[in-house]
């Protein structure tokens, strides 16, 4: 049994690895990633990390992009690449997906395994598991919190106290939204206490999937309890408390170079509380989310639906509240009844705050997976005779079949069309093709790297420009025409073309338009010294076979 449970395992690592390594370059940075990856740059090249109360969230994401920056070479921020940072975020990706096993005794190994194969397979994991953002980061620390409280839940050992009390500060330092899991996490812990001690697992196990822990891992859990004296319940509160506030605040303080940083995390939910319930782009209804999971079909693309794990997450709910746990066949009912109402407690809460964007959902969507692995079980236990469960059991291997597919044809085939709702405000391909102009263009200047470039955008948001321009040591920006307009090159909105026309006509060529993101592009204007050397090297360059 527990070969077959270590072949899952390396099955469920290998599907998650394919999903979430190759092609990390394949879709622009995203206008947060690149924002994020400025903030990388002052970690990286100052060793020093300020918390903005305001924006940017936590720093846990830019010290995870550390090792994988070094370990590729990188010598200066102009020579990173997408894939450099959003290895970090795959690599949480993986652990995510192997998560379920610190829950395996409480779970069942069936439900485990299978719990695994939704957070591996989920189209919304994997597209995540490919962006630098925090959500990817926040999700895994919470389910290890709740995977090393467990642990401690079933031996007593203070190292696994010490864990998850440190999961808890890593999710703290991650995001602020953190909040919302420690409020889901109170009632849920509540109702598992209400649980009497005895009779919280279920008799029956299925034989459609790997069965639960061994006797000899429950008696040696035994015997440590046994012969162990618990600190008391004070002196294990204080601990995590204390652990969980030192890790927080190691990281919110930049390791001690801002000391501030901890205090202005705490000033910071005052912003984020009015950001929540402004009217804005972000602005949704409360049923977005569980929308966007179900079911989304746009135009004629594939039909997007991660049902299945919503479906497996509410049978899983309602096996740990059935007559004292006889569906659940196997999986622990205190544990069910946790991830039951955490689970529900956090889908309501991001529900409920307007302001949404599609990866918040990664949150409460873990736990639905191990509430799936769960419901799973239930459903595959409950199915009689045996021809009625292998058909169940078939039915179930086509479904995450289905989600492997989905979750290819999000990443790969649609990774910034429109038709994917993941793929939120994603710039299009045009800014790679935008910032390789400018690229060109700066080796036929006397300062090449160093040639002056001037950014004129209707708003603030001309994200990610900044990351496709890093190679470029002169680039400024402004949201309106300052008084010295004239720069060899001129990126701008089109809302500023009369004023160009008029200021810059005589000495500059406007050369085209530029995607930014759906909707909105950006005029390139070149100074005529600049652009007529470059047409030239163009009209002699050798032609490529077959033009």
């Amino acid at each position: 049994m527990q070969r077959a449970f270590a072949a899952a395992t390396l099955l469920i690592v290998a599907a998650a690895l394919f999903l979430r390594l190759p092609q990390l370059d394949n879709r622009p940075m995203h206008g947060d990633e690149a924002v994020h990856a400025a903030k990388f740059r002052e970690l990286w090249e100052r060793g020093v990390y300020r918390y903005d109360p305001n924006e940017y969230h936590g720093p846990t994401l830019y010290y995870a992009a550390l090792p994988t920056v070094e370990l590729n070479g990188r010598r200066s921020f102009a020579e990173t690449t997408e894939s450099d940072f959003r290895l970090a975020a795959a690599a949480a990706g993986v652990l995510l997906a192997l998560s379920p096993v610190l829950l395996r005794d409480g779970l069942g190994n069936g439900a485990a395994v299978l719990a695994a194969l939704l957070l591996a397979l989920s189209p919304a994991c994997v597209f995540y598991s490919r962006y630098y953002i925090q959500e990817i980061f926040l999700t895994l620390f919470t389910v290890a919190a709740i995977g090393f409280g467990w642990r401690h839940a079933q031996t007593g050992r203070t190292v696994w106290l010490v864990l998850a009390a440190a999961a808890a500060g890593l999710m703290i330092a991650t995001k602020e939204t953190a909040v919302l899991a420690f409020a889901g996490a109170l009632p849920a812990w509540l109702a598992a206490r209400r649980m009497r001690t005895d009779g919280h697992r279920s008799g029956g196990e299925s034989a459609s999937l790997p069965t639960a822990g061994t006797e000899q891992e429950r008696f040696t859990n035994a015997q440590h309890l046994a012969h162990s004296s618990p600190p008391s319940r004070a002196f294990r509160a204080l601990l995590g408390l204390g652990v969980a506030v030192a890790v927080a605040c190691l990281f919110l303080s930049g390791f001690g170079t801002n000391p501030a940083g901890p205090v202005d995390y705490l000033r910071s939910y005052l912003p984020w509380l009015g950001r929540a319930g402004e009217t804005s782009l972000h602005r949704q209804p409360w049923h977005y989310y569980l929308t966007m999971l179900a079911w989304t079909h746009r135009a004629r693309g594939p039909v997007w639906s991660e049902g299945l794990i919503l479906g497996l997450g509410l049978a899983g709910a309602a096996a740990a509240f059935w007559r004292s746990g006889a569906l659940l066949a196997g999986a622990d009912a205190r544990l069910a009844r946790f991830l039951a109402v955490f689970t529900g407690v956090l889908t309501v809460l991001y529900s409920a705050i307007p302001y949404k964007t599609p990866w918040c959902a990664l949150s409460f969507l873990a736990g639905f997976a191990l509430l799936g692995g769960i419901g799973g079980q239930a459903v595959l236990a409950a199915l009689r005779p045996s021809a009625l469960r292998a058909a169940g059991g078939l039915a179930l291997a086509a479904g995450l079949a289905h989600l492997g597919w989905l979750a290819w044809q999000t990443s790969f085939a649609y990774p910034t069309d429109g038709r994917n709702p993941y793929a939120y405000a994603q710039p299009v391909p045009d800014i790679v093709a935008l910032g390789r102009r400018v690229e060109e263009l700066s080796r036929h200047h006397p300062a090449r790297a160093r040639m002056v470039v001037k950014v004129f955008s209707a708003d603030k948001y001309y994200w990610p420009l900044p990351w496709h321009l890093r190679r470029l040591e002169n680039v400024g920006y402004w949201t309106s025409v300052p008084e010295d307009a004239d720069a060899p090159v001129v990126i701008a909105s089109p809302q500023f073309d009369e004023e160009l026309t008029r200021r810059l006509d005589a000495t500059h060529l406007m050369t085209g338009y530029f995607g930014l993101r759906p909707g909105v592009v950006m005029m390139l204007w070149v100074r005529m010294d600049l652009w007529e050397p470059f047409i030239k090297s163009r009209s002699h360059a050798p032609s490529s076979p077959g033009e």
